[in-house]
């Protein structure tokens, strides 16, 4: 199925750990940044990538194909509540390749939100997510996120006002794993 390896940038303690797949998350958030960024980001360059990366280590992991090893996308945690004791919850942002979307993509959210409950022992894993983006919200759903809300003309996208719809998921509303 899939396997989530962390990637690690730390330029200030020269901590770096699987970069070999930095170009090939680059590229996919390039190509689908207009699904993880509003019209204040900057653009989707090397620069804003390493940084994402970094802000997010330890909890940034590229997804590999099981048996292939193939680079299948990439997941990370931020917006982290809680101490550093102890996470609360995270906002969850995600890439797959498109030859990865469908019953793969289904397989490895279930298996990585099961993984963020049991081992990293979150209480709540969030999604923002823009309202066009239809199979983000399947999948979601799929997955047993909640709908919280709309933020009403939150950012502006393509030049215009857009709501960011808020979606959650606690242990309890998580769907099982059917590896079938």
């Amino acid at each position: 199925m899939c396997k989530f390896i962390n990637l690690i940038i730390d330029r200030k303690n020269l901590n770096f750990k699987n970069t070999q797949y930095l170009s090939q998350v680059a590229f996919l958030y390039s190509r689908y940044s207009k699904y993880l960024t509003d019209d204040y980001s900057s653009k989707p360059d090397f620069t804003t990538v390493l940084n994402i990366i970094e802000n997010s280590s330890p909890l940034f992991y590229v997804i590999l194909e099981q048996k292939t090893g193939e680079f299948a996308g990439f997941v990370y945690l931020d917006n982290l509540t809680g101490n550093s004791d102890s996470i609360h919850g995270a906002e969850i942002s995600a890439c797959f390749e498109k030859k990865f979307w469908g019953n793969f993509t289904k397989k490895c959210a279930l298996t990585f939100f099961a993984y963020c409950f049991t081992t990293l022992n979150l209480k709540k894993i969030k999604a923002q997510i823009y309202p066009f983006n239809h199979r983000v919200k399947a999948l979601l759903n799929y997955c047993g996120f909640k709908k919280d809300g709309i933020l009403r003309d939150e950012t502006l996208k393509f030049n215009k006002l857009s709501d960011i719809e808020t979606y959650s998921l606690t242990p309890k509303d998580l769907k099982p794993i059917n590896i079938n």
